[in-house]
C-alpha cells in the first residue's frame, strides 16, 4: 500500500489568538527560521543525523480518538502546531516519536507516520494484543509489552527483545538505553540503543519488589522489599546503599527520573513524598514531605517538579523539587452517551515535561519542570491555564468573553470622525502583543567537542517566549558557567582527564531558566599509542620458547615507559622491541598481545592499543630405543636374544613411519618396518626386531613422509 498523503489542515482559532500567534510566529521566524513544525530538535551526539548519534524531541504528540487525528502539542508555547488524520486507533492510544516519524500504538497496531510531510505510512504489526507503554529519548522510540514481556524499539534501528514478562515500569537513560525489571525472575535487563539484542547485567532476588530510576544519566534499581538503592552499569550493580533511614513499603511508586537529582519514593498510604539524595561514595540522605490524599497509581518527574496521577479519579496533583504541592486539578474528557470511561493516561517526553492526556486525548495538562501546570484542549480552541486558586474578576482572561462588551459599548457615543472611532479598536490588541512573558524554550542543536582536556560547547538560540534572552547557563560535573545571551559558543577548560563529561545548556530570560539541554557524552581522555605493527614470531620456534619481535608504535601523547607482552593471566615488560617467551610446552598453539605504556602530561599511566599474535610451538620429538622382553627366533636365543624396544612420542600423529635397527658392526641387520602413529603422534615397537649383538653399541631410525629422519639414542647391548 502507497503511503497516504494528507495535507495539514488549518487550525481554527478566534481572531484575537490568530492574531497574537502571527505575532509569536513572527518572531519565532527571525530566531529559528523555517522549520516544517514548531517542535525543537536537539542534537545530542557529534556528526550528522545518520551517524547514529541521539535525538531529544520536543513537544508531544497526542491522538484524539474523539475526532480520529493526531495532534502536535509544542511543550513551551502550549500551542497546538500539527495534525494528521488517523482514524485506525482507538481511545487509549499513545504516540511517541524519534527524530523523523511519529508512532501511534494501540493494543493490535502501531500505525507510524512522518513528521517533516505528515505522511501517514504502512502499519507496523505489533508483537502481542495489549496497550504498550510508550518511551523516548536520544531520538529512539519504545513499545513496551508489560504483561507479555516483549519489547520493540521504533525507528531507524529498530530491534525486538523478548526478556519475558511481567515486566515493570521501564526507564530509558539520555543516549537511549532502555532498562527493564524481570520481576518475576529479578533480572535487570538493558538494551542500548548500539545493540540489537537485550542482556541482563543484574539481578535482585526473586519476588522482591521495585523499580528503576534514572539519576542523571545512570540508572539505579530501587529494591523496595530490601530497603537498598543499587547503582548499575553495564557490569552489573556497581554499589549497594540504603535508603537514607527512610521506611516504604514495598508498593510504593518510584519515579522513573530523578527530581532536582533526587530520588523521588511516592507512599499513597501515608500521603507522604520522600526524596533522596543520592551521591557517589556518601549514604543517602532523605527528606520527607506531607502530599494530599489520593489513591495515586502513577508517578514521573519533569526535572524540577513531580507529578502524581490517580487514573481512577482523573485526579492530578503536581509538587515543586521539595515535596511542595503546586497545583491540583481534574484532568477530564468529554463524555459521550454510551461510552465507557477513559483513564487519563501520564507520559514523560523527551523534553523531560509530563504530559497527562485524557482518556480520549482530547485535553492535556503539560506539566513544566518546575511542576507548574497549563491545560490545553487538543483538536478545539486553547482553554488557556487552568488556575488552581480562583482568577480575581478584574484580571484580563483571553478565554473571559465579559471584557469584550464593555469595550464595544463606549465608542459609539463619541461623535468623531471615522478614523478617529476606530482608534480604539486600533490599541486593543495590544493587550496580546503584551502578554505575560515566559520562560525561554530549549536552545537546540547542543553539542560538545573534546581536545586534551578542554571542551567547546556550541549551541542554536533558544526561542525567548515574551522576554529577552540575557544568558545561557552551562553546567557539567564539577562546574558550571554562565555567558552572555547573545553567546552560541563557549570553552571549559580544566577539565580532568579519563572523564566523561555531559554538558547541560538553558536558556535564561527575566522570568527565569528554561529547559535545560544535555549535549552528547564525551570522554577526556589522552591520546594513546597505537597498536605495534609487525607483530610476528622472529626466528625458528622451538619446542619450548618463542621469540617475539615488533616495530615501535606512534606513541600519541604520551611518553613511552615500556612494552607489556601478556599471554592467557601471564604478563612480561620489556622496553626493548622484541622478547624471547620461555618455558612454553611443546606442539601448543599460544596467543600474545603486545601493547605500549606511556605516561600523560599529567602523570598518568595510559595503556595502548593491541597487537596480537598466535604461533605455536615446535613438537618436542622423541625416539627412545632400549632392550626389550626376551625373544627365541631363529638363530637368536636367550639370553643374548631379546627384542628391541622403541618408544616414540611427538611425532605427526596418523602418520606411517620406517623404522630400521641398527649396530656397530652389523649395520642395518634388519630390513625394518613402516607403522603408523597414534592420534597423538606416539608408538611404541616391542616385538619387531629381535637382536642378540652382545657387547655392540645398538640404536634405530625413524624416517617420515617428508624423508625428515630421527635418530634414537645408542646403547651397549648385554646378555640379559
Amino acid at each position: 500500500m502507497k503511503p497516504i498523503s494528507l495535507r495539514p489542515r488549518r487550525l481554527t482559532a478566534t481572531p484575537s489568538e490568530q492574531s497574537e500567534r502571527k505575532a509569536r510566529a513572527g518572531l519565532a521566524a527571525v530566531v529559528a527560521g523555517c522549520i516544517a513544525l514548531t517542535s525543537v530538535v536537539v542534537l545530542t551526539g557529534a556528526g550528522s543525523a545518520t551517524s547514529g548519534v541521539g535525538f531529544t524531541q520536543s513537544g508531544h504528540w497526542v491522538y484524539n480518538s474523539a475526532i480520529g487525528r493526531i495532534f502536535h502539542l509544542d511543550g513551551a508555547t502550549k500551542d497546538v502546531d500539527a495534525e494528521v488524520k488517523l482514524d485506525t486507533a482507538g481511545p487509549g492510544a499513545q504516540v511517541v516519536q524519534t527524530d523523523k516519524n511519529g508512532y501511534v500504538l494501540s493494543g493490535s497496531r502501531i500505525d507510524q507516520f512522518g513528521k517533516s510531510d505528515l505522511t501517514v505510512a504502512e502499519p507496523i504489526e505489533a508483537p502481542v494484543d495489549e496497550q504498550p507503554v510508550g518511551l523516548e529519548a536520544a531520538g529512539a522510540a519504545f513499545a513496551v509489552y508489560p504483561k507479555a514481556g516483549h519489547v520493540m524499539r521504533l525507528g531507524e534501528k529498530q530491534a525486538a527483545a523478548f526478556p519475558g514478562g511481567p515486566l515493570g515500569d521501564p526507564v530509558v537513560t539520555p543516549d537511549g538505553t532502555l532498562w527493564v525489571f524481570r520481576a518475576s525472575q529479578g533480572d535487570v535487563c538493558q538494551l542500548p540503543l548500539s545493540a540489537d539484542r537485550m542482556s541482563c547485567p543484574a539481578s535482585v532476588p526473586k519476588g522482591h519488589k521495585g523499580g528503576l530510576t534514572v539519576l542523571d544519566d545512570d540508572v539505579a534499581f530501587v529494591d523496595l522489599t530490601a530497603q537498598k538503592v543499587y547503582r548499575l552499569s553495564n557490569d552489573g550493580i556497581d554499589e549497594r546503599l540504603d535508603l537514607g533511614g527512610i521506611e516504604v513499603p514495598d508498593d510504593a511508586l518510584v519515579a522513573g527520573n530523578d527530581v532536582g537529582g533526587r530520588l523521588a519514593i511516592v507512599d499513597p498510604g501515608k500521603s507522604v513524598v520522600h526524596l533522596v539524595e543520592i551521591a557517589k561514595g556518601k549514604q543517602p540522605a532523605a527528606t520527607s514531605a506531607p502530599i494530599r490524599r489520593g489513591k495515586y497509581d502513577k508517578v514521573a518527574s519533569s526535572g524540577d517538579g513531580l507529578a502524581l496521577l490517580d487514573r481512577k479519579r482523573a485526579d492530578l496533583v503536581t509538587l515543586d523539587r521539595n515535596g511542595r504541592e503546586v497545583s491540583h486539578q481534574q484532568v477530564p474528557s468529554r463524555a459521550v452517551a454510551g461510552e465507557r470511561k477513559r483513564e487519563p493516561s501520564l507520559f514523560r517526553g523527551d523534553d523531560s515535561r509530563v504530559y497527562v492526556e485524557s482518556g480520549k486525548g482530547d485535553r492535556v495538562v503539560v506539566v513544566d519542570r518546575d511542576g507548574q501546570t497549563e491545560s490545553v484542549t487538543v483538536g478545539g480552541e486553547r482553554p488557556g491555564p487552568v488556575p488552581t486558586t480562583p482568577t480575581p474578576t478584574t484580571t484580563p482572561s483571553k478565554t473571559t468573553e465579559t471584557p469584550k462588551v464593555p469595550v464595544r459599548k463606549t465608542p459609539p457615543t463619541r461623535k468623531t470622525p471615522p478614523s478617529k472611532t476606530i482608534e480604539p479598536e486600533k490599541t486593543t490588541p495590544t493587550n496580546q502583543a503584551t502578554a505575560r512573558a515566559g520562560l525561554p524554550g530549549a536552545p537546540s542543536a547542543v553539542r560538545v567537542r573534546a581536545v586534551s582536556g578542554a571542551a567547546t560547547v556550541t549551541w542554536q538560540a533558544a526561542a525567548p517566549h515574551g522576554a529577552t534572552i540575557s544568558s545561557y547557563r552551562l553546567s557539567w560535573t564539577g562546574g558550571s558557567m554562565t555567558v552572555p545571551g547573545s553567546a552560541r559558543s563557549a570553552r571549559i577548560t580544566d577539565l580532568a582527564g579519563n572523564t566523561g563529561y555531559t554538558i547541560s545548556v538553558r536558556a535564561v530570560n527575566r522570568v527565569g531558566a528554561g529547559p535545560a539541554v544535555r549535549s552528547n557524552r564525551v570522554q577526556f581522555n589522552w591520546g594513546v599509542a597505537e597498536s605495534p605493527g609487525g607483530l610476528a614470531v622472529r626466528g625458528t620456534p622451538s619446542s619450548g620458547s618463542l621469540v617475539l619481535g615488533w616495530n615501535r608504535p606512534q606513541l600519541g601523547e604520551g611518553t613511552f615507559v615500556r612494552y607489556d607482552v601478556s599471554m592467557g593471566s601471564q604478563t612480561r615488560t620489556t622496553t626493548a622491541a622484541q622478547l624471547t617467551w620461555t618455558g612454553l610446552t611443546a606442539a601448543t598453539r599460544y596467543t600474545f598481545t603486545v601493547r605500549a605504556i606511556t605516561r600523560s602530561p599529567d602523570g598518568r599511566t595510559l595503556t595502548g592499543e593491541a597487537a596480537t599474535v598466535t604461533a605455536t610451538t615446535q613438537r618436542k620429538e622423541s625416539v627412545i630405543a632400549s632392550r626389550g622382553a626376551g625373544a627365541d627366533y631363529g638363530n637368536c636365543e636367550p639370553p643374548e636374544c631379546a627384542f628391541i624396544l622403541i618408544r616414540m612420542s611427538g611425532l605427526r600423529p596418523d602418520t606411517r613411519y620406517e623404522i630400521h635397527p641398527w649396530t656397530t658392526e652389523w649395520g642395518n641387520f634388519n630390513p625394518g618396518a613402516t607403522l603408523t602413529t597414534d592420534e597423538k603422534g606416539g608408538m611404541v615397537v616391542d616385538d619387531r626386531f629381535p637382536c642378540n649383538a652382545v657387547g655392540q653399541t645398538v640404536w634405530v631410525t625413524v624416517k617420515a613422509p617428508d624423508g625428515t629422519t630421527y635418530t634414537s639414542n645408542k646403547f651397549v647391548w648385554t646378555s640379559s
